[in-house]
């Protein structure tokens, strides 16, 4: 049987058990460590020349580890992208009858990962994409998956909230889908304000909760007088 990787979180001791912080530490750390080696082996050797197995020696794991965390280089290379939370939060957000603005912000701020706080990896992988662009356009498949999926969860809040629209596919698909591009734009909004600023003090969810703040009144400024 071959020694445990000295990287993978995976194998530590019941130590760790006892203490699940730091457990979860040792994790992010090994997940980070394999995203900056994917990030510099791409900007080393090219995007076709990086292999599972050269990204997993830099980042100084197994192989088997580095398929403990990602699927394929390629998701390694692309990194974290926004996913909807938990199934008990999504309902939660379809039976809540607050603003659904506020409440999509507030959805956000639950599933913004360390990973997607992580300037450093962000701004390594922006530097590879402007070589790579390859990259962008995966990246941008990630978002376009989590449009979709945003829209079909403010679909099923609307319909809970107005039977009536429920019975309009129609209207109800282009109203959800509208709510949603303004949330996800939001969102982006947020986040280049935040990477505009590398190293400040105010986090990404401070610049989110400010996005969606604004968002009212541009509305109201773009309204008939």
């Amino acid at each position: 049987m071959s020694a445990p990787d000295s990287a993978d979180p995976d194998s530590a001791t019941a130590a760790d058990d006892v203490e699940p912080g730091l457990r979860e530490r040792k994790r992010r750390a090994t997940r980070r460590a394999i995203l900056l080696a994917a990030i510099s082996v791409v900007r080393d050797k090219g995007l076709e020349a990086a292999t599972v197995d050269e990204i997993a020696r830099v980042a100084d794991v197994s192989p088997r580890t580095f398929f403990n965390y990602f699927p394929s280089k390629e998701e390694a290379i692309v990194g974290d992208g926004p996913e909807l939370p938990d199934q008990e939060l999504q309902d939660a957000f379809v039976r809540d009858r607050s603003p659904i603005l506020p409440a999509l912000a507030s959805m956000f701020s639950s599933v913004i990962t360390p990973a997607l706080q992580d300037q450093e990896v962000i701004l390594l992988r922006r530097e590879i994409t402007k070589q790579n662009p390859e990259i962008g356009g995966r990246r941008w498949a990630t978002i376009h998956r989590f449009e979709g999926q945003l829209t079909e969860l403010v679909a099923r809040r609307l319909a809970d909230e107005d039977p009536a629209l429920a019975r309009d596919q129609r209207a109800l698909t282009s109203r959800a889908r509208l709510i949603s591009f303004v949330a996800i734009s939001a969102m982006r909004h947020a986040w280049l304000d935040w990477m505009d600023e590398p190293g400040e003090r105010r986090g990404l969810l401070d610049h989110l909760d400010d996005s969606f703040a604004m968002l009212p009144g541009i509305v109201a400024e773009t309204s008939p007088r």
